[in-house]
């Protein structure tokens, strides 16, 4: 099939969970032997298109170039709708996207809206007050009409979209590049760069330091241990690199992800401690696809997280990894040292979650879920 790719607000290649989404998609795809043109956001320095391990990236600009703004890509993807005579159109929803869907429906052509983040109002939702100061509610109906138009929706879980719509929704995760992220990938010299001392189980925490990503909760676990010499913290992201003042550890700062496959296999133990409080999207349900989590299993790392669904079912306690109270840092640490102090259990665990990763959670599976999604409203 040719597909049409649109999700103009990400960069790719970049370092969020979405630009590491699409780029993944695109060249999933790509490698199941159909033509994809991946429509994403153009930034200073990078052509306006090149191919990407067989997906053909077409970058663009709108004005104001604001991602509020995206709407008015439209003419940008209906010229290159154009050109490339795609026979379906995906789109990575936005509340102020719609681009892809409107060139599919002035094209007669099926389309698939990935929902990866909530379609709906979460209960005290101030987008919603404002929303609804107008009457006439039109972000609401915005949306709605998205999703409406769609002729499929993919979703990591369905209470992000709206009852009438969850009946055309299919459920798919992310993944990890299986490939990319592996056991294979450990290196003594890269441990040794790292600064984690010889003979160190290292935990590893990777992610952007938003408030419910939870490092708060680890480094609160991480004082407490300050005294374990046989425990070192390596945090990956954020806005500062540099030694931890009160533990035993230190921060990274943003590196780039092509850097992340080595340094994941580098750790001992990956954690994923979110705080689901500090965000009130998640009141609808837990719908991120935790790209972290795939990435660490992938990796041969037993994982630590929260026993919150659907976290408690891609990492099941004591098979792939550990769960521990939500906010608990207390609880947390204990986990940690069950782990530190038995390396038997962290091989073991380490190996099924590289399994379960390979066998249900790859990209490779989810490009597969994709396609047959894709067959079927394009069929």
């Amino acid at each position: 099939m040719r597909i049409l790719y649109v999700a103009s607000d990400q960069v790719v290649p970049g370092r969020t969970g979405g630009s590491v989404h699409v780029l993944e998609v695109a060249r999933g795809l790509a490698a199941r032997g159909h033509e994809v043109h991946a429509v994403v956001q153009r930034t200073a320095g990078v052509p306006a298109e090149e191919d990407a391990d067989g997906a053909h990236v077409h970058r663009i600009r709108w004005w104001p170039a604001h991602r509020l703004f995206r709407f008015r890509a439209r003419a940008a993807v209906r010229a290159i709708a154009e050109r490339t005579r795609p026979e379906v159109v995906m789109e990575r929803y936005y509340n102020f996207g719609g681009e892809g869907l409107a060139v599919a429906r002035e094209r007669g052509l099926p389309s698939l809206l990935e929902v990866n983040s909530p379609a709906v109002d979460h209960p005290r939702s101030l987008k919603a007050f404002v929303d609804g100061m107008t009457l006439v509610r039109p972000l609401r109906r915005y949306r709605e009409r998205l999703c409406r138009e769609a002729t499929a929706l993919a979703s990591p879980i369905p209470e992000i979209v709206p009852c009438f719509a969850r009946e055309k929704t299919r459920t798919v995760t992310w993944g990890a590049n299986v490939d990319a992220f592996s056991p294979a990938r450990r290196r003594d010299d890269t441990r040794a760069a790292l600064g984690i001392p010889s003979g160190a189980v290292a935990i590893l925490f990777s992610g952007s330091f938003r408030p419910w990503h939870g490092v708060h909760v680890l480094e609160d676990a991480a004082r407490r241990l300050a005294g374990r010499a046989d425990l070192y913290f390596v945090l990956v992201g954020g806005a500062s690199a540099g030694e931890a003042r009160d533990y035993r550890g230190r921060s990274l700062g943003a590196v780039p992800y092509e850097r992340m496959p080595e340094i994941v296999a580098a750790a001992d133990v990956g954690v994923a401690p979110y705080d689901t409080s500090r965000l009130g999207q998640l009141a609808l349900g837990f719908y991120w696809s935790p790209l972290k989590v795939f990435e660490y299993m992938a990796s041969g790392l037993p994982t630590v997280t929260i026993p919150r669904a659907p976290l408690s079912d891609i990492v099941r306690d004591g098979e792939e990894g550990l769960l521990f109270r939500e906010r608990d840092g207390d609880d947390l640490a204990r986990a940690l040292v069950r782990l530190a102090e038995d390396p038997g259990l962290r091989s073991a665990m380490g190996a099924r979650a590289r399994a379960r990763v390979v066998e249900r959670y790859s990209w490779a599976r989810h490009c597969e879920t994709l396609e047959h999604i894709l067959r079927e409203i394009a069929s």
